[in-house]
């Protein structure tokens, strides 16, 4: 039986309001690594986003390293580049240690045809089975982006243009295929329309890289997936399963409440996979609080040792609001202490349906719904008003560039001869 650990979407460097996640990525990874030394799988494949920034730092680049280098010395490892990751950082790490130095370790720098490192065939189970695995690192839209597009890569262009990629690393898996020995796996960083982004910020971000159908994955026995954190199955697909394994952090609100975890995949060729996700605890966990700060004394052991938003009733006006939630819940990191508000976006809009709502109002009015402290709304409001003014203005203030470039369209350099 064949053994694949599959993990994702690490994003080394990610902070938290500024609070940084180093303990909490150390103490993940950590069990990451007891994980696969426990389970002992044939291969590791990280799905994509290695770091949270395409320009991490020294100190990100040498914790991946650490990880990653005990990840190979259990088995082979390969690593996507994300969206968040740079191909040329992956391309210098492929360098540096790629099977040609001995580490085991392949990082997939870009899309790479089939003979040129797109397909990779492992050996399992002491020899008697193969992995072969198809890996698509994140393709930037612009790829497919040709000078005869007015308007650049559509969703429908960028789908279309995809379905070749992957049907010429398809055609690659296949042809040899032994179907008493081979397990066949399609591993990329792509968003599948249908599944479910951990809030609706990285729901609008995966769709800027452009969805892809489930009904286009390949059938292979596992599509190790990257891309989305809710860890998830894939509904819909020609695989014999696929799934996205998720962050192992809960990297910001919207992923408040999720269970982490790799995944472990058991094949036999021919026969059912078994999927086994793996949680993960090492991270904090992220909570949103509403209420009283009498309901918060009574329920204060629910938020011990969490990031924590917190929002009171019947605090307005309150300048020491902060200081008494840190009191109440001390081994909590407090994100943030706001009183509610009562009014809502919706009673600042309907008052008149009949009148336009005036537009500071309407702006006030969204902060208000959005949770966004008065002091700080009030100065927002401020400058949104004076720049109302200044767009009123009949004659609008000079633009040192447009002056610039006025005065050297009037008097143009010409090379002398």
């Amino acid at each position: 039986m064949s053994r694949l650990m599959h993990t994702s979407d690490w994003h080394l460097g990610r902070t938290l309001y500024r609070h940084s996640r180093d303990e909490e990525f150390d103490a993940v990874l950590a069990e990451i690594v007891s994980i696969a030394q426990e389970s002992k799988p044939d291969l590791i494949v990280h799905s994509g986003d290695l770091f949270d920034s395409s320009r991490s730092s020294s100190r990100e680049k040498l914790r991946a390293m650490r990880v990653l280098d005990q990840l190979a010395a259990v088995a082979p490892t390969v690593v996507l580049a994300g969206n968040h990751d740079s191909p040329d950082d992956f391309e210098l790490l492929r360098y540096l240690t790629g099977p040609a130095r001995g580490r085991g370790l392949f990082f997939m720098d870009r899309f790479r045809e089939p003979e040129d490192g797109g397909v990779l065939t492992f050996d399992a189970c002491g020899g008697t089975q193969r992995i072969r695995l198809a890996a698509m690192p994140y393709v930037h839209p612009n790829r497919f982006w040709e000078r005869s597009m007015v308007f650049g890569t559509t969703h429908a262009d960028y789908a279309v243009a995809m379905r070749e990629l992957q049907a010429r690393l398809t055609a690659a898996l296949f042809e040899g295929h032994d179907p008493e020995r081979d397990v066949l796996v399609f591993a990329a960083h792509v968003f599948i329309s249908g599944t479910q982004p951990s809030s609706r910020r990285h729901k609008g971000d995966c769709e800027r890289h452009y969805p892809m159908s489930a009904a286009d994955l390949p059938p292979v026995d596992y599509a190790a997936l990257g891309h989305i954190h809710a860890p998830q199955p894939v509904a819909g697909v020609r695989a014999a399963s696929a799934r996205y394994a998720g962050s192992p952090l809960q990297l910001d609100f919207g992923e408040a409440g999720e269970a982490k975890s790799v995944v472990i995949v058991d094949a036999n060729p021919g026969r059912p996979i078994r999927v086994l996700p793996r949680p993960l605890t090492g991270g904090r966990p992220l909570a949103t609080f509403n209420g009283t700060l009498e309901e918060l004394s009574a329920r204060a052991g629910e938020y011990a040792g969490t990031f924590l938003k917190a929002v009171i009733t019947g605090a307005e006006g309150d300048a020491h609001l902060g200081r008494k939630v840190a009191e109440i819940v001390p081994d909590a990191v407090l994100i943030s202490a706001e009183p509610a508000q009562e009014t809502s976006l919706g009673s600042a809009l309907d008052a008149d349906l009949d009148e336009e709502p005036d537009l500071p109002d309407a702006f006030r009015a969204y902060l208000t719904e959005r949770r966004v402290s008065s002091g700080v709304a009030q100065d927002a409001v401020s400058a949104f008003t004076h720049l109302l003014g200044e767009l009123d203005e009949e004659e609008p203030p000079p633009v040192p560039a447009e002056e610039l470039l006025r005065a050297a369209l009037a008097d143009p350099w010409t090379e002398a001869s």
